[in-house]
Parts: C-alpha cells; sequence; structure tokens
C-alpha cells in the first residue's frame, strides 16, 4: 500500500531521528528547514486533496439536483428523450383549397412533393411561412 505525503514525511523525520541527525550543524540546520517545509507542503497538498474530493462530491449532487429539477420544470425523463428522437415521422395537416379536404403528410412529402388531394384530385404547393410554421399552421398556395 502506498503511503501519502503526510506518511512519507513522518518517515523522513523518523529516519532522521534514527540516525542521530543534528539539526545544529550547518548542513543539519538547512536538511532540518527541509524537513519542516516538507512536512508543512505534505499537510498543505493532503488539505487542498480534501477540499478538492469534497468539491466533487458537492458538484456531483448539484447535477443531480439540476436533473431532478429538470425533469420537474419540463417533464424529461430519459424515456421521453428516446421519443424525441421519433418526431422524424411527424405527420402534417393540410387542407386542400380546392374542396376543403384535410390529409395528413409526413415531413419529406410535405417538403418535397407537390401535393395531390385524394379526395378531389386537385394538385397544389404548400408555402412555408416562418410565423406560422412555430404555430403550427401551414399555410397553402394554390397553383
Amino acid at each position: 500500500m502506498a503511503m501519502d505525503l503526510n506518511a512519507k514525511a513522518a518517515y523522513i523525520r523518523g529516519l532522521m531521528t534514527g540516525m542521530e541527525f543534528d539539526p545544529n550543524s550547518k548542513n543539519g540546520k538547512i536538511i532540518a528547514a527541509m524537513m519542516d517545509l516538507l512536512e508543512a507542503m505534505a499537510a498543505t497538498v493532503t488539505e487542498h486533496d480534501q477540499a478538492l474530493d469534497q468539491a466533487f462530491d458537492e458538484l456531483d449532487a448539484i447535477d443531480e439536483d439540476m436533473d431532478d429539477l429538470t425533469d420537474a420544470l419540463f417533464g424529461i425523463d430519459d424515456e421521453d428523450e428516446e421519443d424525441e428522437s421519433d418526431d422524424d415521422d411527424a405527420e402534417y395537416e393540410v387542407t386542400c383549397p380546392n374542396c376543403g379536404a384535410v390529409t395528413a403528410v409526413d415531413e419529406d412529402t410535405l417538403l418535397n412533393q407537390e401535393l395531390v388531394c385524394p379526395n378531389c384530385g386537385a394538385a397544389f404547393d404548400i408555402e412555408l411561412a416562418p410565423e406560422e410554421e412555430e404555430n403550427g399552421n401551414i399555410p397553402i398556395s394554390d397553383e
């Protein structure tokens, strides 16, 4: 098992004590000061690691809370997100300008083909107006 920084610093301090290290000699003063610095740095890094772990835990909790809030506000859950991908097969109701019959067509037919009324056989085109698209109403033009 690997030792953390505080344990390593304590191990080195123990080695110094066991070697009858003289902290009053010229070299000893430098090494003792370096050892004090090492212990202080190890303690600071450990505090930062703990604070970072706590921040990640809190961030995960906030993320989960935001997911719950989004689900509550918009009624979206994982099943709804899967259902949204099926919206490509949406159909639109189109009213024939000749006889008034209402017909359901898919988006590809609506955008790429001239429409023919199945009731009266009249051919007509669709013009999409931006402000009316948002409301779901599709204006038609007779050509």
